[in-house]
């Protein structure tokens, strides 16, 4: 069955659902990453392919999705929204799941539960990090449309927790090798390449104060916020990374605009958009974006760039 399809206006949104953010099909960092990459494999995982493989919660995203309540929303939030898995239950059924989460909580298992509260009370403990989860919005979300080539492309973000002069997103690793944990944060960065991400938001951040002069602001918000938001010339993406297991680490780094490492992450910006716009001229949205490589002969060149030298 197809997905469900919503289109949103360009503009800033607070309070909107999760699932009114991923059935727009609006390019995210995710999206970007893909498409400057692999486009087939964008159009496979996109709204636009009716077989498009299910989304399934794992228990890695259900823990991080606790931890992004607890953390930035506070403990009460977070035990309103989540319960807590008793140790002896030794399968959830759904007359289990009725009983524990009558209001449509979702269940984490005790490690899980235990876990998402400690990790967030260590982020909230760090000395650089005590007031940042305060005085700004959670999941913010935002759309904006760019042209390329002459065609227009719709983007999107949605900020973790969103402050006049800060765009905060937490990240979870595990740790799987003895090195220091920062070094382990850095792998991670580029392994997922997490500077995409930076430097897409970065980019709609850049929007927000023309929205909130145009009245695009959908969401009942603090007009003292909405004009710090506005007012605000200069802000960061800052990264927030915790271990899923082991200590409980939590490392913080951040990125500016004018930072050079974000030279590449935009330029895979860049591509990513010409890709989407060449194809989706060739293609539509509504077949499979398949073509095939000519044969030829392989080449040096060939496999150093499979082995990652030139990526």
């Amino acid at each position: 069955m197809a997905a469900r399809i919503i289109e949103h206006e360009d503009g800033i949104y607070f309070g909107l659902s999760d699932v009114e953010y991923f059935a727009d099909p609006a390019l995210g960092s995710g999206d970007h990453k893909a498409l400057a990459m692999a486009p087939e494999a964008y159009w496979f995982g996109s709204l636009y392919n009716p077989a498009r493989p299910e989304h399934k919660e794992t228990p890695a995203r259900l823990l991080g999705h606790g931890v992004h309540k607890a953390a930035l929303e506070g403990a009460a939030a977070f035990q309103k929204a989540f319960v807590r898995r008793p140790d002896d239950l030794e399968r959830l059924t759904a007359k289990e799941r009725a009983i524990l989460a009558p209001r449509g909580e979702r269940v984490l298992t005790g490690d899980q539960y235990d876990r998402a509260a400690l990790a967030s009370a260590m982020i909230r403990a760090h000395p650089d990090l005590s007031g940042a989860l305060a005085n700004g919005y959670p999941e913010v979300s935002i759309f904006w449309t760019v042209e390329v080539d002459g065609a227009p492309v719709r983007c999107k973000g949605r900020f973790d927790y969103l402050r006049p002069r800060a765009i905060l997103d937490l990240k979870s690793i595990a740790i799987t090798q003895p090195l220091p944990f920062p070094v382990l944060c850095i792998r991670a960065m580029r392994i997922f390449k997490y500077p995409v991400q930076a430097a897409l938001y970065l980019e709609g951040r850049e929007h927000v104060g023309r929205f909130v002069a145009e009245g695009k602001v959908h969401g009942d918000i603090d007009a003292a916020f909405l004009d710090a938001l506005a007012a605000a010339s200069d802000w960061a993406f800052v990264w927030i990374f915790w271990a899923s297991e082991g200590p409980p680490l939590v490392w913080t780094s951040q990125f500016s605009p004018t930072n050079p490492l974000l030279d590449d992450p935009r330029a895979a910006v860049e591509q990513a958009r010409r890709n989407f716009a060449n194809y989706r001229a060739r293609f539509g949205t509504d077949a499979a974006w398949i073509e095939y490589e000519p044969l030829r002969e392989l080449t040096v060149e060939d496999f150093e760039t499979a082995y990652g030298r030139h990526l």
